[in-house]
């Protein structure tokens, strides 16, 4: 049946996309290319590691978030992605550490650009920098720079929620954050997972297919993940749908955004406020 706003749910585990490709921004080139999902091979994701420096950093981290989402992304599809951190690993374990806090997947291999390359079978097919594009790789995604915060972050910031508020905005630009935008994302958070939890007392329902579509078409196109987040606002809004369908379509896109959405499950009852 339709929601209130129409959608509508479909009954698949895994959406179709037959021929889907991903398509992203190329840095050397200034025009979007498609890249594999690394279905025929896997598909190798380098990523330049966070530099010293408190400038730097958030921009560093920020990088590795565009290739972890890039990672997920092909998995999604039902590829295979290898991430590689290329860096002379100075301060390694350090922002190895904060990588984690922010749900990003540590690398399968890291070090130079060559010893990267020979331990991942071969050169990347992208190569995601906050930095200058390197000589001599292919395609190559630049994210823009986080600037400073101004002002202390808020008192019990969930870690996560710094995740969500980077993924809010198009990782080409450039985003200075105030503590009330991470106050706002971290609200959004915590509404979210008590929703999932609530969502997943009820029976399991298919997922609703012009969300998914709406969704994996954003990821798709250039990791547009503003265009997920805006596709799960709406769905989380429409009255009309299933609980079950709601609680299946946020718990698989959650497999690309990793902000720990089914954390509340069990901690529900049928009388918790969503609100």
């Amino acid at each position: 049946m339709p929601g209130v706003d129409g959608l509508r749910a479909v009954p698949v585990e895994r959406p179709e996309r037959p021929g889907a490709a991903l398509r992203v921004l190329d840095a050397r080139s200034g025009g979007q290319v498609d890249i594999g999902t690394g279905h025929r091979s896997p598909l190798r994701v380098f990523v330049e590691e966070t530099r010293a420096g408190a400038a730097a950093e958030p921009s560093g981290l920020r990088a590795r978030l565009v290739a972890d989402v890039l990672v997920r992304t092909a998995e999604l599809h039902g590829g295979q992605a290898l991430l590689g951190l290329v860096g002379t690993g100075a301060t390694r374990e350090t922002h190895e550490t904060r990588a984690a806090v922010l749900g990003i997947r540590p690398p399968a291999a890291s070090g130079t650009l060559d010893e990267v390359a020979r331990a991942l079978g071969g050169r990347a097919d992208v190569y995601v920098t906050a930095g200058r594009e390197p000589a001599e790789q292919g395609v190559t995604v630049r994210v823009g720079e986080v600037r400073p915060y101004e002002r202390p972050s808020p008192a019990g910031l969930d870690a996560l929620a710094l995740r969500l508020a980077l993924l809010t905005h198009p990782h080409h630009q450039p985003v200075a954050f105030t503590p009330e935008e991470l106050a706002a994302a971290h609200r959004t958070l915590e509404r979210w997972r008590r929703a999932v939890a609530h969502w997943a007392q009820a029976p399991s329902k298919p997922m609703c297919a012009e969300i998914l579509g709406q969704a994996l078409a954003g990821l798709e196109e250039d990791l547009d993940v503003p265009v997920v987040l805006d596709a799960l606002n709406r769905l989380e809004a429409d009255t009309g749908l299933p609980d079950g369908t709601k609680f299946e379509t946020f718990t698989y896109l959650d497999r690309v955004l990793a902000l720990e959405l089914t954390r509340e499950i069990g901690h529900a009852t049928p009388r918790d406020p969503l609100t």
